[in-house]
C-alpha cells in the first residue's frame, strides 16, 4: 500500500469530514473511495470517448447521408 500526503482546502476537508462522519467511516477510506469513483468515471468517459471515435470512423459514409437526409 502506498501512502501520499495531500493538500485539499479546508472547505473541502470540513465537507470531507461530515460526509466521513455521516457514513460512519475513516477519513481514509472516505477519501479512497472517491479516488475510486473518479478513476471510475475518467476510465468510463475515455472509454466512450474511444468508442464514439471508433464508431464515427467506421460509419463515416453512413453518419454522412443521415445528415443530408
Amino acid at each position: 500500500m502506498t501512502t501520499r500526503s495531500i493538500r485539499i482546502p479546508d472547505a473541502l476537508d470540513r465537507k470531507l469530514v461530515k460526509v466521513a462522519e455521516t457514513e460512519h467511516i475513516s477519513l481514509n477510506s472516505a477519501v479512497v473511495q472517491a479516488v475510486e469513483t473518479w478513476v471510475r468515471q475518467h476510465q468510463h468517459r475515455s472509454r466512450v470517448q474511444e468508442i464514439t471515435a471508433q464508431v464515427m470512423a467506421e460509419d463515416q459514409n453512413l453518419l454522412r447521408r443521415l445528415a443530408d437526409s
